[in-house]
């Protein structure tokens, strides 16, 4: 059975799963209880290195966060406290941060799901750091009143929270629906002033009024997480900062706090989409600062300069040409540059991709990249090709 999950895994499409696996003879409940395997598998390995040996549920799995983002949180931690001898997980789930915490220090861990707690324990044991963790089941809110419970973490050097993103079964990015609320935070101050709290990646920033530092985590291109800091594991005791991550590379950059006043001109020789995290996190300006690069918009996140800027915080495209955005231009232009088939992106206008990858379309050999965006404030085409 290990060898058919794990052969179901290895096809990407879910309704060629199932039709494989029908194709085989398979019924139900079986055929269902392989696809779910066969997903915690697929989806796991992107997350553990030791997927294929952990339990999961789909909740669980689609909260826990990727073993690079969890390492860095980690990393991060002992970094600004300097020595962690335990730490409080509230909301633990399957365990994913208390594996990688528990390789470190020791931690107690509290999930009002019992079932997720047996996952939990299970893989702990699978990362062979059982020895560090103590579980609690239980509701945080009458454990905090619990005097027994109070005493057990009244050492720990900090808590993490990751409330449940999820309300009625849907995803959410509104902090009153998290589960607990985000207000908890300010019972867990209590408990230690350097709490860690991870928030969903389309959380919006400005609704953040707590004094902590807020961080936006992105890893090989995609936001992951946005990730609250208080206490000393903040970058300064006066006031927060706001800064953005890129992992793998572990790149951050902090928002300045003065305004930066940034030129916007038209498309240059090369264009510049800086990583979603950055976009997210408010440090365009910042960028555009300190690689010399100019604005298109100033409510868009694309810049251009005339040097080619070699970094990892911004994909690079060569300019080739702009024009207005009328199909049949475009297509005149894309053959003029012997470019054939396109990508697209668009930001600041309108588009039909589907329509776009049937319509735009030139009479070259190469692959290009057309990007629908506003140049003096009109809607407009930049063509350009891949550096």
């Amino acid at each position: 059975m290990e060898n058919l999950i794990r052969e179901v895994s290895d096809i990407r499409d879910v309704k060629r799963r199932r039709a494989y696996l029908k194709k085989m003879g398979m019924k139900e409940p079986e055929l269902s209880r392989i696809l779910d395997a066969a997903h915690f598998l697929s989806t796991g390995r992107l997350k553990f290195p030791r997927a294929a040996k952990m339990r999961f549920d789909r909740e669980g799995l689609a909260q826990a966060s990727s073993q690079p983002v969890v390492e860095y949180r980690t990393w991060k931690m002992r970094n600004r406290l300097g020595k962690v001898g335990k730490a409080l997980d509230v909301g633990s789930g399957i365990g994913g941060d208390t594996i990688f915490m528990a390789m470190r220090w020791r931690v107690v861990s509290v999930d009002r799901d019992p079932e997720k707690m047996e996952m939990l324990l299970h893989n702990v044991g699978v990362y062979n750091v059982g020895k560090n963790v103590e579980t609690v089941v239980g509701d945080i809110y009458g454990l905090l009143e619990d005097p027994g419970f109070m005493e057990k973490v009244s050492d720990v050097d900090l808590v993490f929270f990751a409330p449940s993103r999820r309300s009625e079964g849907r995803r959410t990015v509104r902090f009153e629906e998290y589960e607990p609320p985000l207000s908890l935070v300010e019972r867990l101050l209590e408990v230690s002033p350097n709490v860690c709290v991870e928030v969903a990646p389309g959380a919006d920033l400005s609704r953040i009024e707590y004094d902590c530092d807020v961080e936006v985590i992105s890893n090989k291109g995609e936001v992951k997480e946005v990730v609250l800091w208080f206490g000393d594991l903040k970058l300064s005791k006066e006031g927060r900062s706001m800064m953005a991550t890129k992992l793998p590379e572990r790149i951050t950059r902090v928002k300045s706090s003065s305004a930066r006043k940034i030129s916007v001109t038209v498309p240059r020789d090369y264009l510049y989409e800086p990583d979603p995290a950055f976009i997210k996190a408010g440090l365009i300006d910042d960028l555009a600062h300190e690689y010399g690069l100019t604005l298109l918009h100033p409510k868009l996140a694309y810049l251009t300069g005339e040097a080619f800027v070699d970094t990892p915080l911004m994909k690079p495209y060569r300019v080739l040409s702009v024009t207005e955005m009328d199909y049949g231009v475009i297509n005149d232009e894309l053959t003029r540059l012997n470019l054939g088939s396109v990508d697209s992106k668009a930001r600041g206008v309108l588009i039909d991709h589907k329509e776009i990858r049937k319509l735009v379309r030139g009479k070259g050999e190469n692959r290009g990249l057309v990007v629908f965006t506003l140049v003096n404030n009109k809607p407009s085409a930049i063509i350009a090709d891949y550096l």
